[in-house]
């Protein structure tokens, strides 16, 4: 697994200045860093500048993992590739965790047919077929949030 996110940094990197192609690697590699139980209690909301922003339960949530940030940063940076994250924020937003975990990420918020060449080519990169899976969820579901605000 340590080897299929290595290459993470050429997908990134293949894709030159595709925000939504970065900003669902990010994504995925939150994922993989938080582990089930952190997945169930945050919710990233958007990754720009660097900085991805999460959202948590309530305030003993946001205090634990601010104390535990440096350590993500360093897995998540070694699976991204470094420099990719340079600070992660994490903000009280209940419903924004509650709501992302209502709808699951379901590929029907937004068809993955729609999804730009880019992001497709970016997804045939991902060999290990969950991850792929996980970039393509994160792709849909934030385009379908970005169509909401649309």
């Amino acid at each position: 697994m340590e080897q299929l996110f290595g290459a993470i940094p050429n997908v990134i990197n293949g894709l030159g200045a595709n925000a939504d192609a970065e900003e669902a690697l990010v994504f995925a590699g939150w994922a993989r860093c938080a582990g089930e139980l952190l997945r169930k209690r945050t919710a990233p909301l958007e990754f720009f500048e660097n900085r991805l922003v999460i959202a948590v339960q309530d305030e003993i949530w946001r205090r634990h993992l601010e104390y535990l940030s440096p350590q993500m940063l360093v897995k998540i940076n070694y699976a991204l590739g470094q420099g990719t994250l340079k600070f992660i924020e994490f903000r009280i937003d209940k419903i924004a965790v509650n709501a992302v975990h209502t709808h699951k990420h379901s590929a029907d918020e937004y068809e993955i047919a729609e999804l730009s060449p880019s992001l497709k080519s970016a997804a045939n990169a991902i060999i290990d077929d969950d991850l792929r899976e996980q970039f393509l969820m994160a792709a849909a579901s934030y385009l379908a949030k970005q169509n909401k605000v649309s």
